[in-house]
């Protein structure tokens, strides 16, 4: 379930985030790490990732901090991630994200799965072996560095309340051992593109002294409005990657 995160507040509750997950984790077959904050939508959306040989996905709560969600009830902080570690070789085809919209949390609006790019034949069997590990505070992370933030708005800028709804801006923050283990003064790059309906206009990366982290802001333009906005984003340090890719859909107004 995913009502409000970081990067969809609600103004009308004393909550700040209320979700079960807050992301989808993917390991692809040739090892890239894929983070998607989850969204609550309007409308029904399907995002598909495509690849072969999977070694690993899953809905998980990363977020492990009481003060992230403020409900001594549900206890939102502590709930378990999933994570599906397949055995042997699956083959081509997608992990698919599903997200609905939900009026509130008692609503499952959130489902994860592995689709084949070959289906069987109707009455014929179809035989995939994995582990299902439940996580808590130690769960599943990528080696080099993670996602622990990424939040969506405007920022200080100029431009008409017409532009800003065209351009957003997010911020991501990004930590883990491979950033841990940069000299000090290190140059980091943030490698950030989208697709055809998006103009990545600005792009920054830079040392977050107060958390220890890295923080990537980017502001992107829509080409059409009603049409979606895929964005990827990841850290470079002399050309080699040191963090996961985060990716995220910009939903159409």
């Amino acid at each position: 379930m995913f009502l409000t995160g970081e990067n969809q507040p609600s103004a009308r509750d004393f909550r700040p985030e209320v979700h079960d997950s807050d992301g989808l984790m993917m390991v692809t077959g040739e090892g890239e790490w894929l983070w998607r904050p989850l969204q609550r939508p309007r409308n029904v959306t399907v995002s598909s990732f495509t690849m072969q040989n999977p070694r690993g996905f899953g809905l998980m709560q990363r977020d492990r901090s009481f003060a992230s969600y403020e409900d001594v009830e549900a206890r939102y902080e502590r709930r378990p991630s999933a994570w599906v570690k397949p055995l042997g070789d699956w083959g081509p085809g997608r992990v698919e994200l599903v997200q609905l919209s939900a009026p509130d949390e008692t609503h499952d609006n959130i489902v994860a799965y592995w689709v084949p790019a070959a289906l069987p034949a109707p009455g014929q069997p179809l035989e995939v072996a994995y582990e299902l590990a439940w996580q808590g505070d130690a769960q599943q992370r990528p080696p080099s560095s993670w996602v622990t933030q990424s939040r969506r708005g405007y920022g200080y800028t100029q431009l008409s309340l017409e532009e800003q709804g065209r351009q957003p801006q997010y911020v991501i923050d990004f930590t883990g051992p491979a950033l841990d283990a940069l000299p000090a003064g290190a140059t980091v790059k943030a490698v950030v593109s989208a697709n055809a309906n998006g103009r990545v206009l600005q792009t920054l990366a830079y040392p977050n002294p107060a958390t220890r982290t890295w923080r990537v802001t980017l502001r992107v333009e829509r080409v059409d409005a009603t049409q979606p906005v895929e964005l990827r984003a990841f850290l470079q340090h002399n050309n080699d990657t040191v963090s996961e890719t985060w990716t995220h859909l910009l939903l159409p107004e």
